[in-house]
C-alpha cells in the first residue's frame, strides 16, 4: 500500500505580495487490510517538513506488518487445531498489539507536530488577512468615493448641456467628458482590485481552515483505526478462549481398596 500525500497549495496575492506554496502533511497509512485507508486528493505532493518522524513511522509501519502477518497467521494456525493454546496464542497476539501501539504512536506523533506547525503558520497568515481585510475595507472606500465624483461630474454635465452653447461652455462640457471617461478607468481598476482581494482573501481562509481541519481528520483517524485493529485482535484472543472453556478437566479413576489381610 502507498501511503498518498496531500499538499495544500496556498497563493494569496494582492499587489506588491505574493504567497509561496505551502506543504501538507502525508495522509497516514493503515497497515492492516482489515481497517480502509483514508483518500487523499490527488494533488501534487511538495515533500515533508518533518520527514525523519514520517520515516520513524513508516519503519514501525513495516515492523507491525511483518509481525502482523506472522503472528496472526500462528494464532489461526493454532485455532485451527481446536486445542486450548490460549498461552501461545496470548503472547503472539500481545507482541503483535505492542508492535501496533509502536507504529500508531509514532504516526500520532508526526501528526502532532504537523499540527503544532499548522497553527503557528496560521497565527502569522491571520495577520497577513487582517492586513488584507484593511486594504479592503479601504478599496471599497475609493469605490465609494469614484461613485459619487463620477455621479457630481455627470450632474455638472447635464447643467451646462442645458446652459446656453458659448466656446467656453463646449470646452468645459468636452473636459468633463474627459473627466468622466478617466473615472470611469479608475473605477474599472479599483473594482477589480476590490474583485480579486475579496477572492483571495475568501480562497485564503477556507485554506487556512481546510489545513487545520485535515491534520484534525487524520490524527482522530489513526486513534478510530488503533480502537479498530485492536479489537480485532480482541476477537481472536476471544476466540481462543472459547475453545479452551468448551474444554472440561478429566476424571481421575481412584485405585480400588485393598482389604487388609485377615
Amino acid at each position: 500500500m502507498n501511503a498518498p500525500a496531500v499538499t495544500v497549495l496556498l497563493l494569496c496575492t494582492w499587489p506588491g505580495a505574493a504567497w509561496p506554496q505551502t506543504q501538507s502533511a502525508p495522509v497516514p497509512e493503515t497497515p492492516s487490510a482489515t481497517v480502509p485507508a483514508p483518500t487523499a486528493p490527488s494533488e501534487v505532493v511538495q515533500g515533508d517538513r518533518f520527514p525523519a518522524l514520517w520515516d520513524e513511522s513508516q519503519r514501525l509501519r513495516l515492523v507491525y506488518e511483518k509481525t502482523d502477518a506472522a503472528n496472526m497467521a500462528e494464532v489461526e494456525r493454532l485455532l485451527r487445531t481446536k486445542r486450548c493454546q490460549i498461552t501461545r496464542v496470548n503472547g503472539l497476539i500481545d507482541r503483535t498489539l505492542g508492535a501496533m501501539h509502536e507504529y500508531f504512536n509514532a504516526a500520532k506523533k508526526y501528526y502532532e507536530v504537523w499540527g503544532d506547525a499548522e497553527v503557528k503558520r496560521v497565527e502569522i497568515q491571520q495577520k497577513s488577512l487582517a492586513n488584507m481585510e484593511t486594504e479592503k475595507a479601504s478599496l471599497a472606500g475609493l469605490l465609494d468615493d469614484g461613485k459619487k465624483d463620477r455621479e457630481a461630474l455627470e450632474q455638472r454635465e447635464a447643467a451646462l448641456e442645458q446652459s446656453t452653447r458659448t466656446e467656453e461652455i463646449r470646452r468645459q462640457i468636452d473636459d468633463l467628458k474627459q473627466q468622466i471617461l478617466e473615472s470611469d478607468d479608475r473605477l474599472k481598476k479599483t473594482q477589480e482590485k476590490f474583485d480579486s482581494l475579496s477572492f483571495q482573501i475568501a480562497k485564503m481562509k477556507a485554506e487556512l481552515t481546510k489545513r487545520l481541519v485535515d491534520i484534525r481528520r487524520y490524527s482522530s483517524q489513526l486513534e478510530e483505526d488503533s480502537v479498530e485493529e485492536a479489537a480485532i485482535y480482541e476477537d481472536r484472543r476471544k476466540a481462543a478462549h472459547e475453545v479452551c472453556d468448551t474444554k472440561q478437566p478429566g476424571t481421575l479413576r481412584t485405585a480400588p481398596k485393598r482389604t487388609a489381610n485377615p
